[in-house]
């Protein structure tokens, strides 16, 4: 052990000749002026010491595609010059097989307008259970070779396993899944649900708290209105279309309830969408990032219709007009409701937005130190997660260019931001790993803890390029708890349940929320980052049923499956 700064620095006391470094029998500068470069060589070598030791302690993102057998690139790139391929695409980490990991879709684009089966396809990657994946996606049924944009999973028939939309440009596709490894595609039953436009962003969420999972599908632009056509790139004077809210029957099928609910979208440019409770009234509201169109925040009215909170009296200051793309939520500050966050186009700085508890929000991008990341940068897939298990959210965020005549290349470093637990965050890629990994085009992101070792590991899809998987080394160094929801007079998902959990005085809420980031999803699992607690003193559940429970004396690092009681 070094115990002075005179044993520190004598071993640093060489000169180099030539390539050869020499010790010296003693240094050339005697003295007092020998006892000062002394002093500032300690000083630096503690500096470096010091950085090593916090570079070791923090956990790392280790690329791991290859050994986990993830084989997946996507047929766009902003070198194709149409928006399709362009502006795709997503992924989504579910349990499709009930085997207990997390399985992984991702989403991919096309080659040509008229698509066919030689095509490149979506792929459905199950997990082996040993930190590596199967390609299943032919017998699965899921390739869907067409112009692909996003995906979410859910139990939208409440029969015990999860089934998938994927939105295209043109035809959405609904998967039924068959309980045996494989889906049906269909909609002739579901009525609308294979609806016809631009798709972007899916989410879903039973608005209507009826016990059965309601689906909204963005869109994005109406192709038949580019003034210039198709390889048109900035989208000032494009034309969107309106967005679907599609309520279910009960029955398997749906209706389009978009007007009567009055959650269109106005015609806007929709690349995000995701339900939340932000107002903490048990019902899910809706926001949409909308790209160079006035982002927009639904507000539940709880009798089948929403409210624009852009237009009311008491505004929710949450409908900036920028490029918005990725959307999360999460409580980044503990405080008990749902804040959010939303990326931008280049150099409209990306916005975090903080619940003020009232139904408004303000926005802390500067004080909170997230501002000057996304400068220079255009921003997509996001996520809130508790990467190191200390029990505050921090922030992942995927970037990637878009116009190849602007920029000698596409690819840009994509960005992580650490909870620093006083409201404010810290750039710390270069630390976790982030930056060690070769610049990509990103835009989906999906988290989910798919090797089950207790911490949230990342998938980015990169336009035009390979996806890559994020495994998360040493994020379970704290402790943590996983919970999985499963409904009865709520939906099978539980999706919209809110969980609180409170050790001492600190207490942390999740969501449950399918569809978020970037025309992805996140597992339905949600993490609570514990520290060094070992027990949970309470869990509160509030269902979407309004069914409230609460457990006690949980033990750390498990995951719990919590089936809601009859009521």
């Amino acid at each position: 052990m070094i115990k002075n700064c005179d044993e520190m620095t004598a071993n640093y006391n060489w000169q180099v000749q030539g390539n050869t470094k020499v010790k010296p029998a003693k240094l050339q500068v005697e003295g007092s002026l020998n006892k000062r470069y002394q002093k500032i060589l300690c000083s630096f070598l503690y500096f470096c010491l010091s950085f090593n030791q916090l570079q070791a302690e923090k956990p790392r993102f280790i690329d791991i595609t290859i050994d986990a057998g993830i084989d997946f690139n996507h047929a766009g790139g902003v070198d194709k010059r149409v928006i399709p391929a362009v502006v795709g695409s997503g992924a989504a980490f579910a349990d499709y097989d009930n085997d207990g990991d997390l399985d992984l879709y991702i989403v991919n684009s096309s080659t040509k307008h008229d698509t066919g089966t030689e095509d490149p396809r979506n792929a459905l990657y199950r997990n082996n259970g040993n930190s590596t994946f199967t390609d299943v996606t032919n017998e699965a049924g899921v390739g869907n070779p067409v112009w692909g944009m996003g995906a979410a999973f859910a139990d939208y028939d409440n029969d015990g396993d999860l089934d998938l939309y994927v939105t295209n440009y043109k035809a959405n596709a609904f998967f039924r899944n068959e309980g045996s490894g494989s889906f049906i595609k269909f909609s002739s039953k579901a009525g609308s649900i294979g609806h016809v436009g631009f798709g972007s962003a899916v989410t879903w969420g039973d608005y209507d708290n009826d016990g059965d999972l309601d689906l909204y599908v963005a869109n994005y632009l109406d192709y038949a209105k580019l003034p210039r056509g198709d390889e048109v790139f900035f989208p000032y004077d494009w034309y969107g279309q309106s967005n679907v809210l599609l309520l279910n029957k009960g029955d398997g099928g749906f209706i389009d309830v978009t007007e009567s609910a009055r959650v269109g979208g106005g015609f806007h440019l929709t690349l995000g969408a995701a339900f939340a409770d932000y107002d903490n009234d048990g019902d899910l509201d809706l926001y949409l990032a909308n790209d160079t169109d006035q982002n927009i925040l639904y507000r539940n009215n709880n009798d089948g219709t929403f409210t624009n909170t852009n237009g009311t009296d008491e505004r929710s200051h949450t409908g900036d007009t920028r490029g918005g793309m990725g959307i999360t939520w999460g409580d980044y500050d503990n405080d008990g409701d749902l804040d959010l966050f939303v990326t931008n186009w280049l150099d409209e700085n990306n916005v975090l937005y903080r619940n003020n508890s009232d139904g408004t929000f303000t926005d802390v991008s500067a004080q909170s130190g997230i501002f000057e990341s996304g400068l220079g940068k255009t921003c997509w897939g996001t996520e809130f997660f508790d990467y190191d298990n200390d029990g505050d959210l921090d922030l992942f965020i995927a970037c990637g260019h878009i116009d190849p005549a602007t920029w000698e290349s596409p690819s840009q470093p994509d960005i992580f931001l650490e909870n620093n637990g006083n409201g404010t965050f810290t750039n710390i890629s270069e630390l976790v790993g982030i930056r060690s990994i070769p610049d990509g085009t990103g835009r989906g992101v999906a988290v989910g803890d798919y090797d089950n070792d207790g911490d949230l590991d990342l998938l980015v899809v990169n336009c035009g390029e390979g996806a890559v998987l994020l495994q998360n080394d040493g994020g379970n160094r704290n402790n943590w708890l996983k919970i999985l929801t499963v409904g009865k007079t709520s939906n099978r998902n539980g999706i919209g349940t809110r969980i609180e959990l409170t050790i001492g005085q600190s207490r942390q809420i999740r969501e449950v929320i399918s569809g978020s980031s970037y025309l992805s999803q996140s597992s339905l699992e949600v993490e609570f980052g514990l520290g060094k607690n070992s027990v949970v003193d309470q869990i509160r559940i509030l269902w979407p049923s309004g069914f409230k429970q609460i457990l006690t004396d949980i033990n750390a690092n498990q995951t719990l499956v919590v089936t809601e009681p009859d009521n």
